[in-house]
C-alpha cells in the first residue's frame, strides 16, 4: 500500500472522528446527566426521613410541654372529681398530634429541599425540557433532528404536539432506573410535576408568543430557547411555595390538635 494512500485512510478517519465527536457528546452529557439525577433522587430519601423524624421528634416533645402547660395553668380543668387522673388520657393525643404534624410538615420540607436541589443543582427541569422537546419532534417527523426543530408549525399544531410529547414523556421510566421504593416514588412524583409546570409555561410563552408578535408559526427549537430562559425560576418558585404551603397546613394541624381540648372543655363547662 502506497505512502499516498494510507494518508489519505488516516484523513478520512479523522474526518469521520470530527464529524460523529459532535453527535456522541450530548449522548455522554446525557448519560451524566441521568446518572447524576439518579444518584441525587436514590439519596433524597434520606433527606425526606431526616426531616420527617427529626421533627417529628420535636414534635412529640412540644405535645408533652403543651399538655402540661395547659394543665398547669388550668385550660384543662374540670369540675368533675375524677377528671385530674382522667385528664392524663390526653397526654397520648397530645404527643400523637406534635409527632404527626410536625413529622408530616418536617416531610414536606425534606421533599421540597430535595426537589428543589434536584432543580438547581442537577438541572431536572433542563433535562426535561429536553427530553418533551426530543419527543416532540420525533411525534412530528419520527425523528429528533436539528433541522424538525428548526422547522415552523402552526401554533394550534405545535400546542397540541406538546400536550402529546408530555403525555409520552409522563409514560415513560426516564432517569428512574436504579431507583426504588420510596426514592422512585418521590422521584416519580416529582418529575410529574415538572411536567405540569413546564407543560402550563410553556403554553403560556406560545400565547405570549402569539400575542405579542402576532406570529402564526414557531418552531419547537426557538421555544425551547425562550423555556430554558426562565423554566428554573418558574418551576422553582412554585415548588418552593407548594413546600411552604403543606409545611404550614400540617404545622397547623399540631396547633389545632393542642387548642382543641381546652376550647372543647370550655364548651363542657
Amino acid at each position: 500500500m502506497s505512502h499516498e494512500s494510507i494518508r489519505s485512510e488516516q484523513s478520512q478517519s479523522e474526518a469521520a472522528l470530527q464529524h460523529a465527536e459532535p453527535e456522541l457528546a450530548p449522548v455522554r452529557r446525557n448519560t451524566f446527566t441521568v446518572a447524576s439525577l439518579t444518584k441525587a433522587s436514590a439519596s433524597a430519601a434520606g433527606t425526606v426521613a431526616s426531616r420527617a423524624l427529626g421533627l417529628g421528634a420535636l414534635g412529640l416533645v412540644l405535645g408533652v410541654v403543651a399538655f402540661f402547660v395547659e394543665r398547669s395553668t388550668g385550660l384543662l380543668a374540670h369540675a368533675w372529681e375524677p377528671w385530674s387522673y382522667v385528664v392524663y388520657a390526653l397526654l397520648p393525643a397530645y404527643m400523637a398530634a406534635g409527632a404527626f404534624g410536625l413529622g408530616a410538615a418536617g416531610m414536606w420540607r425534606g421533599i421540597g429541599r430535595a426537589a428543589m436541589n434536584l432543580v438547581e443543582e442537577h438541572k431536572l427541569t433542563q433535562h426535561i425540557v429536553n427530553r418533551i422537546f426530543e419527543q416532540a419532534a420525533i411525534l412530528s417527523t419520527g425523528v429528533a433532528t436539528p433541522e424538525v426543530l428548526r422547522r415552523p408549525l402552526p401554533i394550534q399544531a405545535l400546542r397540541e404536539l406538546l400536550r402529546r410529547a408530555i403525555a409520552r414523556y409522563n409514560q415513560s421510566d426516564d432517569a428512574e432506573k436504579g431507583l426504588r421504593g420510596f426514592s422512585r416514588s418521590i422521584f416519580r412524583r416529582l418529575k410529574l410535576r415538572v411536567c405540569r409546570l413546564v407543560e402550563s409555561r410553556l403554553i403560556e410563552i406560545i400565547g405570549e408568543q402569539t400575542r405579542d408578535q402576532g406570529i402564526a408559526e414557531l418552531t419547537l427549537a426557538r421555544l425551547q430557547e425562550l423555556a430554558e430562559k426562565e423554566l428554573d425560576g418558574h418551576v422553582m418558585d412554585a415548588l418552593d411555595g407548594a413546600r411552604n404551603q403543606q409545611a404550614i397546613l400540617w404545622g397547623a394541624l399540631f396547633v389545632g390538635g393542642v387548642t382543641l381540648p381546652p376550647l372543647v372543655l370550655r364548651l363542657l363547662q
